[in-house]
């Protein structure tokens, strides 16, 4: 959590994976410290996960295929005063097909998947489901976000049944908690502008290009 630029760069120096750099919209300036107000990425119970927002970039590749690479969250440049800065990096360690197969792959402590459970928690970015050998794609497989969940009452239904590029499934991603950077405050900018979409650059390029910020 707020880890200094410096110290950064000597975690994940030389690493040459790629990372894709992308605006995180739901992230708001709250008295200066980031407020997340969407789902994804989800912050919750100790460990970064992407599984619902950002969809069609998680069919640019298969779950597996994710694993190594990095992703890495700014705040619009509304947030930032003119700035992008870096709200959480993390290198992903394992990427699944569906809700149910990240479930009950138990690679998440039960105390943190029950944090992120949509049924549970209005920011919840993981499905309950209800059988283990339902279909997988079916959001009636699932247990219904809890109200006021911010992505009820339809828009949920992308989060379990999506296809994309090459008609590949959205890849439901966990962020490895060695590298998993989570800011809150102003502190690393972007020295290039980061617009809509993503870009794709490799990290050991967009570490030159972070630089230190100041409170807004």
């Amino acid at each position: 959590m707020n880890v200094e630029l410096d110290a950064l760069h000597k975690k994940v120096t030389n690493d040459r994976a790629a990372a894709y750099c992308y605006i995180v919209e739901t992230v708001e300036s709250q008295a200066g410290t980031f407020q997340q107000t969407g789902s994804g990425p989800n912050f919750q119970g100790d460990w970064i996960t992407l599984c619902t927002c950002k969809r069609r970039m998680r069919t640019f590749m298969g779950p597996g295929a994710w694993k190594g690479k990095w992703l890495a969250g700014f705040t619009t440049s509304g947030v930032g005063r003119g700035r992008n800065f870096l709200v959480y990096l993390m290198r992903v360690s394992h990427g699944f097909e569906s809700h149910l197969d990240l479930w009950f792959s138990g690679v998440l402590p039960a105390e943190t998947r029950e944090a992120k459970a949509a049924d549970l928690d209005r920011l919840g970015d993981i499905y309950r489901p209800r059988d283990e050998r339902a279909d997988r794609f079916d959001p009636d497989s699932y247990v219904r976000p809890c109200t006021g969940h911010v992505h009820a009452p339809a828009v949920w239904h992308e989060d379990v049944n999506y296809t994309g590029c090459s008609g590949r499934r959205a890849a439901l991603l966990i962020g490895d908690p060695q590298y998993s950077f989570l800011w809150d405050h102003p502190m690393i900018y972007s020295a290039f502008k980061v617009y809509r979409g993503q870009k794709k650059v490799r990290l050991d390029d967009l570490l030159p290009q972070l630089k230190r910020g100041e409170a807004l």
